[in-house]
């Protein structure tokens, strides 16, 4: 099935929006793209609604600095309520102390489908770690283990 190109822009839209949230300090503004079954998982290890939630509250009090890179992004049509993105994060993590600096890159395949209005929300994210730099701070996998 071939994706229209607004399709592919309003999700494109959507995944920047919400690296958004999280890296003005803002991450709570995020909640608003999920359903209300989401989950986020790396491997066996998966977070769902709403301790996610409390996640991004603890998220919007850190005291340090992230950029998230999203890049080569694919989409690709399960049907037509349901949609696949792929893509590539790249992620910086700046520490307020001295040499505090961490980056990660995480291969990421979401689920997004249509809401009743024939909206889009993300209802799964998987996360596969390509790099994971040591940092004082809890990696993705780390907060994930907390969690399970």
């Amino acid at each position: 099935m071939t994706i229209p190109m607004e399709l592919r822009g309003q999700l494109e839209q959507l995944v920047a929006e919400g690296f958004a949230a999280v890296d003005t300090g803002h991450a709570t503004d995020s909640l608003g793209q999920l359903t209300a079954d989401f989950a986020i998982g790396q491997g066996e290890k998966r977070v769902g609604r709403p301790v996610y939630d409390q996640l991004m509250a603890v998220r919007e009090k850190a005291g340090y600095t992230t950029r998230h890179v999203p890049t080569n992004l694919r989409i690709a049509a399960r049907d037509q309520e349901s949609f696949q993105a792929d893509f590539v994060v790249t992620v910086h993590r700046i520490e307020p102390e001295p040499g505090g600096y961490a980056m990660s890159i995480f291969d990421c395949r979401d689920t997004w489908v249509r809401d009743g209005a024939g909206g889009l929300l993300l209802r799964r994210r998987e996360m596969t770690t390509v790099i994971d730099t040591v940092t004082s701070r809890p990696t993705v996998s780390e907060m994930l283990s907390q969690e399970s």
